[in-house]
């Protein structure tokens, strides 16, 4: 997304275990709506969600990419929906020069709704561009992204959310699972990894777990030929506003060869259903 990069740049101053319910693409969004800025690159996927929130008039609800998930109905009453609005598969997109590089998370997948890139076979990342707000329209926007980079048999995983318009976010239950793909059934846990992040704002854009350079390590190490992915969710509340507002599943990809003497590996990113 782009208000809170120019407001970092200085150009600015001041200022899931669910049952997916696919929706057609929404129409022109009602009057009395506040729709998302216009100088946020939203990318088809999210805007497509956000006008399924303009016509739907829920009291609290996140996008991220295509996904609409519905915290509290149009009566006010709390609820927990995930509704796919569009199939917003993450889009492949080129890895950065060398993986040490400086991050490049102000610029990269700035017009799409959700992206991956795989670093290496060891290592890959995804963002989602995300929106929330109530029955009267958008609040606020932010990227989520996330890393996993394999310590040999170990998943490991770093999160950011980057501020970009709103008022302060304050993140609450956060995390990062490991999951064991298993065909016809609900997939398997391999490992339950919470994430503490702080509050972000326009003073402070940034919220990293558990840092900008170092991981947080699976709780178990991986030790067969099955194969894996990642679920990253979490939920917040903002500043002056009500609702408990919950972020969509992203995946940074799907992987295998946990019983190798080089370790896991990556064999599909962007992950794919």
């Amino acid at each position: 997304m782009y208000l809170g990069k120019l407001v970092r740049r200085g150009v600015i101053g001041g200022v899931l275990g669910l049952a997916a319910t696919v929706l057609p693409a929404a129409a022109a969004a009602p009057s009395g709506w506040h729709g998302l800025d216009a100088r946020v690159d939203s990318g088809t996927g999210l805007a497509a969600c956000v006008s399924r929130a303009h016509q739907m008039r829920p009291g609290g609800w996140t996008c991220v990419g295509g996904t609409l998930r519905v915290t509290v109905d149009g009566g006010g009453q709390a609820v927990d929906r995930t509704y796919t609005v569009v199939g917003d598969t993450a889009v492949v997109t080129a890895a950065p020069a060398t993986a040490a590089a400086r991050d490049d998370y102000d610029s990269w997948c700035e017009n799409g709704s959700i992206c991956a890139r795989k670093i290496n076979a060891y290592t890959s990342e995804v963002k989602g561009n995300a929106a929330y707000g109530d029955g009267h329209g958008v609040i606020g926007t932010f990227d989520i992204v996330y890393r996993q980079s394999f310590d040999g048999k170990r998943p490991r995983w770093r999160t950011l959310l980057d501020w970009d318009t709103g008022p302060q976010i304050n993140p609450g239950a956060w995390t990062n699972n490991c999951r064991i793909n298993i065909s016809g059934k609900a997939d398997g846990y391999c490992g339950r990894n919470p994430v503490h992040l702080n509050t972000i704002d326009r003073a402070h854009t940034r919220a990293w777990w558990p840092s900008s350079t170092r991981y947080e390590y699976n709780d178990q190490p991986l030790k067969d030929a099955r194969k894996y992915h990642d679920d990253g969710y979490g939920e917040f509340v903002a500043f002056g506003h009500k609702p408990l507002f919950k972020a969509g599943v992203l995946h940074t990809g799907r992987w295998s060869k946990c019983n190798t003497r080089t370790g896991c590996q990556y064999y599909q990113v962007p992950w794919r259903p």
